[in-house]
């Protein structure tokens, strides 16, 4: 352990060892309440929010934001760890040594003999240790096993999609799928004028499948786009709603006219 945890540390390996023995201090008895009641599964929902949280830094260039926000996540990966060696799981260095040696052993073309000149022969590679080597095949009978059932709908979207590529059953072509979103957005309308509310979320969620499959397509992550949509819809709005405060006009029903005129007034500014 890191016996000075309460000064900088001088070099990396310090700065893990640092970060991990302020994670058992706050876990020990004497320590924080917040900090003792955490679980493996509150500490991996907070990962999940300060991994998009960097995300943000990423999308912004903001160097100073991206150093404290991925120091975060570390917060909730060594905690993660640290609840297991508490449970008696497994110890941290397990966990690395694992990862390592996976890292190595799917890389034999840079710590073996093999050889991989772009991109999608390191994947060739990769699938053929997966298979060959670590014995990871899927079973005919849960084609989908290694899909976690916990993942949001819209990341599941994307990876049921990513399996089914890889047996070929995917679209030749982007124009495919732009004519697949076109048609299922015209059987939304169709529902739309039946009135049958359970049809009608049936085929949203076809268009919705459909427009995840050309986000993959086209290497766009879903997430990632509308991540930046969410962010930009509530930027522009925000200057929508400082500018009508400024000029006294009311933010509501009535006054939508208004409303839209400077929502198209802080377009402009943005670009």
């Amino acid at each position: 352990m890191y016996e000075n945890y309460l000064e900088a540390a001088p070099d990396f390996p310090s700065s893990v060892d640092r970060l991990y023995t302020i994670i058992t201090v706050l876990r020990s008895p004497g320590g924080c309440p917040w900090d003792r009641v955490q679980t493996n599964k509150s500490a991996t929902i907070s990962l999940i929010d300060e991994s998009y949280e960097y995300l943000d830094g990423v999308l912004k260039h903001d160097v100073a934001s991206q150093r404290e926000e991925i120091g975060d996540v570390m917060i909730n990966v060594f905690m993660n760890l640290y609840i297991h060696e508490e449970n008696k799981d497994f110890a941290p260095s397990d966990a690395i040594n694992e990862v390592c040696d996976k890292l190595i052993r799917r890389h034999p073309h840079v710590f073996g003999s093999e050889h991989a000149e772009n991109a999608s022969e390191v994947l060739s590679l990769w699938n053929s240790v997966k298979e060959n080597v670590e014995g990871h095949k899927d079973r005919a009978e849960s084609f989908f096993s290694h899909i976690p059932s916990s993942l949001p709908p819209l990341e599941k979207s994307y990876e049921i999609q990513k399996k089914l590529r890889k047996v070929g059953f995917d679209w030749p072509d982007a124009d495919g799928v732009i004519k697949k979103v076109e048609e299922e957005l015209s059987e939304v309308r169709e529902a739309m004028k039946e009135g049958d509310e359970d049809h009608l979320e049936m085929e949203l969620g076809d268009l919705l499948f459909s427009v995840i499959n050309l986000c993959r397509f086209l290497k766009i992550r879903p997430n990632v786009a509308l991540h930046r949509c969410n962010d930009k819809v509530m930027k522009r709005f925000q200057r929508l709603f400082d500018l009508a405060r400024e000029r006294s006009i009311p933010v509501d029903k009535e006054h939508v006219d208004e409303m839209n005129a400077l929502w198209e007034e802080a377009k402009k500014e943005e670009a």
